[in-house]
């Protein structure tokens, strides 16, 4: 997500900048998920991030909600479910071929992916705090 972005540019409060850290932090995961496993374009990826940017920040400001860092692995779950709502939409309409890869992975639930995509995320802190 650039930093030229008028949402972005706007935000001051602390709690929302709070929500933007953590975005930022977890934006190369959710990058990853998007282009590599799903097989987004890089142009199709940059548009569900920032849609996901403002989910994130919608979410986290729902009153009663945990912080923004313990929110993250329900980001992940949405980005998950962006990417297959989006790419079951492009081959359900014949814009897009499916291939083995997937199929599979569009018949996963978003819940599941992202268990595997917030054990990547664990890992990342654990490197971060032992190195």
């Amino acid at each position: 997500m650039e930093s030229d972005n008028p949402v972005v540019g706007v935000l001051e409060d602390p709690f929302e900048k709070d929500v933007r850290g953590i975005f930022q932090d977890t934006l190369g995961l959710i990058h990853i998920a998007l282009v590599t496993h799903y097989g987004l374009e890089e142009g199709e990826a940059a548009e569900l991030e920032k849609d996901l940017y403002l989910w994130f920040l919608r979410f986290c400001m729902r009153p009663g909600n945990i912080s923004p860092r313990d929110s993250r692995p329900f980001l992940l779950v949405a980005c998950c479910q962006f990417a297959r709502e989006y790419q079951n939409y492009l081959v359900g309409s014949g814009v897009k071929q499916s291939d083995e890869r997937l199929t599979r992975l569009l018949e996963r639930e978003p819940v599941d992916v992202a268990r595997d995509f917030s054990r990547s995320l664990e890992l990342l802190n654990f490197r971060r705090h032992d190195g």
